[in-house]
């Protein structure tokens, strides 16, 4: 049963781009321009390469799975030349609808490419995300794999936890999401947190994100919801799920 990201982009000159791209799940994969030859766009090619110059002011992700709702939204956004997260894309499953402007238009550049990972919709502890505004204008997104009573903390692609890789920064805004169809703590008070929390290093408690289940149950694209948590080194934002 195959799975899909759909990425609609909207540009200033009132232009669009289409991509469209097979998963696997909890990888995150390239998504280049649509290759069925029902629309008429050259297919196979990143975003970067494909709408150079252009400034994208407005993106949605889909996560479609072949005659299932299953396939949840981990993560979408574009990547720098660097590999580097430029901004997040908001996402969901597949009755997600709307174009939700993003925080910051970003100009298309050779090299620069749109990566989106999905998981599969399951009971057991899963992945958590978060995706990252800062007032800098920096951006990232961070990961954790839940495990049944334990902290788990979040960390980047280049395996930095959340001081190390903020420290500094102001962040005033973020989105989350969570793949578990029954949410982080489920089995009540005693194991398990509702919230991603980040907490300073002498465990004071700094912020909290309800995470999204972008999947078929949720409709609207997993929102920005604004904040304003000043980050020190070892600062840690961690998941603590139950099953």
């Amino acid at each position: 049963m195959a799975t899909h990201a759909a990425v609609v982009c909207r540009f200033s000159d009132g232009s669009y781009s289409f991509l469209r791209d097979n998963l696997s799940a909890d990888t995150l994969t390239e998504i280049q321009t649509d290759a069925s030859g029902i629309l008429n766009i050259a297919g196979d090619i990143s975003w970067g390469v494909a709408n150079q110059d252009k400034i994208m002011t407005h993106c949605l992700c889909k996560i479609q799975t072949d005659s299932a709702g299953s396939g949840v939204l981990v993560s979408a956004a574009i990547y720098g030349t660097q590999g580097e997260v430029v901004m997040p894309i908001q996402g969901g499953g597949i009755y997600v609808s709307g174009l939700p402007q993003l925080p910051a238009p970003i100009t298309a550049a050779s090299g620069m490419k749109v990566k989106v990972e999905f998981q599969a919709a399951a009971d057991a502890c899963t992945t958590g995300s978060i995706a990252v505004l800062c007032k800098s204008g920096k951006t990232d997104i961070f990961l954790a794999v839940g495990s049944d009573g334990a902290d788990v903390l979040f960390q980047n692609k280049d395996s930095n936890g959340w001081g190390d890789a903020l420290a500094g920064e102001r962040v005033i805004a973020t989105y989350s999401c969570y793949g578990s169809t029954y949410g982080v703590a489920d089995t009540g008070v005693a194991d398990g947190i509702d919230a991603f929390f980040v907490e300073s290093s002498q465990g004071n408690l700094k912020g909290m994100f309800y995470p999204t289940y972008a999947s078929a149950s949720h409709p609207i694209p997993a929102p920005w919801n604004p904040c304003n948590i000043s980050v020190n080194q070892n600062d840690t934002a961690t998941l603590r799920a139950n099953v």
